[in-house]
């Protein structure tokens, strides 16, 4: 059976949840294993689960509070694809705020995201 374009958009909100909690593995959980991780804005390319991993760890060093939400989806379930515009509202461990316009692409592979990319409008926690 193919995946709706409700079946993506669920497993995007549940993905920013866990962004949200910062849970490392729960994160994962949402990925493949050969994921690919893109914020062009900032020329971040990160290849598989241990990157990726890697790159999550460090942003719960540097981000204390952070909330994706107000999400528009325009999905592409025939090729397997979610366009996600959303606000982003996070404070840093310096106490220092950050609110972002930003817009994400994510592809699938089954019903797990195989391509994050992210066009983020403010200060990258994706390094």
């Amino acid at each position: 059976m193919s995946a709706t374009k409700q079946d993506y958009i669920a497993r995007a909100e549940a993905y920013f949840r866990d962004v949200d909690r910062f849970e490392t593995d729960a994160i994962l959980s949402h990925l493949t294993d050969d994921v690919v991780m893109e914020v062009p804005t900032d020329d971040v390319r990160k290849v598989g689960m241990e990157a990726v991993r890697q790159t999550y760890d460090t942003r719960a060093k540097m981000v204390r509070e952070s909330w994706h939400g107000d999400f528009v989806f325009t999905a592409d379930p025939a090729e397997h694809r979610l366009a996600v515009r959303l606000a982003v509202k996070r404070t840093n461990v310096d106490c220092s705020k950050v609110e972002m316009d930003n817009l994400t692409l994510l592809t699938f592979t089954g019903d797990k995201i195989s391509s994050v990319c992210v066009w983020m409008s403010g200060e990258n926690s994706l390094t």
